[in-house]
């Protein structure tokens, strides 16, 4: 798969996309170099994801690079990623040339959940790969992680669906929707989601209409969607994607569904509302994790404004793909001032370490990080507080924190509410009976 240089941050929606971008080395750096490799949905379904996502990812790289040169110590940082054109075969394939051609021992994962299982499974593990990924969600991979089968070479940015999806169900419970139809994708995330969903919502008293599998990419949903409004539900929990979103959205409309609505992460996106309308989702609500207004982000916001004329919280998984990017950057940089090699399983390890919860607080930009490097050098313990807040990666690779119930007004997605880890825990406690 040839990868060619990402040269805007908005390309027309189904042109093939693919960027490989390496930083200049500096007077100072060394005669080597690492590559943190990605495979992202440039084009195809989450096409209109992955493009700003990977310019946040690469931008997390090239601010750890140039803060390397600055302070002069390291190999150089390229940032390489290939279109998994949102096709698990084409995921795998790309992967495996930039692990087996390229030498690349960490990757920036996959958007969909069926993207990264195969690759845990077929590639990444197998070759000792660390991987974090930047909205894949499922909570399968946190039970592969709890029986070993990840090796401790899986971590991601954003909380898995064993919290995301509890947080849906408290949002669409507060939001007064008390039966609840649900029109879910056929693969791994839809299946773990929608079951998450319906344990918490039912555990907080609400009931649950018909529930509906779909396969992607249909001309038309109409057979979904008449399946999916017997059973006289008040709302509809699309576990969608904004492609065919729109498309189920149009024919739920059209077959006069009842007007609320609960979405996923993922949907929260201005494009999907230009399509459907601002009018017929009034009574819309949007779950996302909560970007917590650090420095991280008050910095990373701006630095992306100024080169690529976007918004790190614009859509989602921006947040997390630029720390994914910035994360395995800075251990890079970390394994060469420790002198050891840059292992999949090494780079893992140094993950963890950055990211505390012992050690110096240190921010994003690369201000920042050419403090997180000068206190790497001095041999101290760090910290990393990202644009996702702080980041403390548990024994399966997964973090936790709050989410933001949200709503679209006068053209911006704003919250409404938010939900803490605490509210998740107590609806938590509620389904396990406790």
């Amino acid at each position: 798969m040839k990868a060619l240089t990402l040269v805007a941050p908005f390309a027309l929606a189904g042109a093939v996309l693919a960027a490989s971008v390496a930083v200049a080395p500096s007077a100072n750096a060394q005669n080597c170099s690492h590559t943190v490799g990605a495979v992202l949905s440039l084009t195809g379904s989450y096409g209109a994801f992955g493009v700003p996502i990977s310019r946040a990812a690469q931008l997390g790289v090239e601010q750890v690079n140039e803060a390397r040169a600055n302070v002069g110590v390291g190999c150089v940082i390229k940032y390489d990623v290939r279109d998994s054109q949102t096709q698990p075969s084409v995921a795998v394939d790309a992967a495996q040339k930039l692990i087996d051609i390229d030498g690349v021992t960490s990757i920036v994962g996959p958007i969909s959940s069926g993207i990264t299982g195969p690759l845990l499974t077929s590639v990444t593990v197998d070759k000792g790969v660390v991987m974090i990924v930047t909205a894949s969600t499922s909570s399968t991979f946190t039970q592969m992680s709890r029986e070993g089968k990840t090796k401790g070479l899986f971590f991601r940015t954003l909380p898995a669906d064993s919290l995301q999806a509890v947080a849906t169900a408290k949002m669409a419970h507060d939001a007064g929707f008390r039966k609840v139809a649900i029109i879910h994708l056929n693969n791994d995330w839809g299946k773990n989601n929608q079951s998450e969903f319906i344990n918490a919502f039912k555990a907080l008293g609400g009931d649950i209409a018909n529930v509906v599998s779909f396969n992607p990419d249909q001309p038309s949903y109409r057979s979904e969607v008449n399946k999916a409004m017997e059973g006289n539900p008040d709302a509809l929990y699309l576990l969608s994607q904004p492609q065919d979103g729109a498309k189920q959205m149009r024919d739920w409309i059209g077959f006069g569904g009842p007007k609320g609505f609960v979405f996923p992460q993922g949907m929260n996106d201005p494009a999907f509302v230009g399509v459907v309308g601002e009018e017929a989702i009034q009574n819309g609500w949007f779950i996302s994790p909560a970007s917590p207004k650090t420095p991280s982000f008050q910095t990373v916001n701006a630095d992306i404004q100024a080169c690529c004329d976007l918004t790190i919280d614009g859509g989602p998984g921006r947040t997390s793909g630029y720390d994914s990017g910035a994360l395995l950057a800075l251990a890079n940089v970390a394994a060469d001032i420790k002198g050891i090699e840059a292992t999949g399983a090494n780079l893992a390890k140094l993950v963890r370490e950055i990211t505390g919860p012992q050690g110096e607080v240190v921010h994003a930009g690369v201000k920042g990080f050419e403090a997180a490097i000068k206190l790497l050098q001095q041999g101290k313990d760090i910290a990393y507080v990202g644009v996702t807040g702080p980041i403390q990666f548990d024994k399966y690779g997964d973090v936790s924190g709050a989410f933001s119930a949200q709503q679209y007004r006068d053209g911006a997605f704003k919250e409404m509410k938010s939900i803490s880890l605490e509210d998740v825990n107590k609806v938590i406690g509620m389904v396990q009976g406790r």
